[in-house]
C-alpha cells in the first residue's frame, strides 16, 4: 500500500482503494514541494477514532479515488486514534492540522465515505 500511496503522489491511502477488504491506512506527510515525504509513516490496522477537537477548519482536499475534483471540507482540527501497527500491537496516536485531516480522510473511505460527499463545493480540474 505504501508503495502505491508514493507512486500516486498521494498523502494516504486506504484498503478499499486498492480493492483490499481490510480495515487498514496508510499515511505520511508530504515535504514542503510535494515531491516527497517527511517525518513519520503510519499504517494503521483497525483505526478507531477515540477523540475529536471541537475546532473544525475547512481545507481543500482531493483523492485518489476521485481523480481530477477537489472540494472544500470540514474536519476536527485534532483527533485521537487507536488501532494496531504491522506487528499487532496496540498503538495511539494524536494528530493535529494536515496529519489529523489525512487520517479522517482514510478513516472515511474505511467507513465508505469519500471526501466528495461532503465537500458542498465539488470542483473540477480544468
Amino acid at each position: 500500500m505504501r508503495m502505491m500511496m508514493i507512486k500516486n503522489r498521494g498523502v494516504g491511502l486506504a484498503a478499499p482503494q486498492i480493492g483490499l477488504n481490510m480495515k487498514v491506512f496508510v499515511a505520511q506527510l508530504p515535504n514542503e514541494d510535494g515531491s516527497g515525504y517527511i517525518g513519520k509513516f503510519y499504517a494503521v490496522f483497525n483505526p478507531k477514532v477515540e477523540s475529536i477537537s471541537k475546532k473544525y477548519i475547512s481545507d481543500v482536499e482531493g483523492c485518489l479515488s476521485v481523480p481530477q475534483y477537489y472540494g472544500s471540507v470540514e474536519r476536527a482540527d485534532k483527533i485521537t486514534i487507536t488501532g494496531f501497527d504491522k506487528n499487532g500491537r496496540k498503538i495511539k496516536i494524536k494528530a493535529e492540522g494536515y496529519l489529523a485531516r489525512i487520517f479522517q480522510h482514510e478513516i472515511d473511505h474505511l467507513n465508505g465515505i469519500l471526501f466528495s460527499d461532503k465537500s458542498k463545493d465539488l470542483k473540477k480540474y480544468q
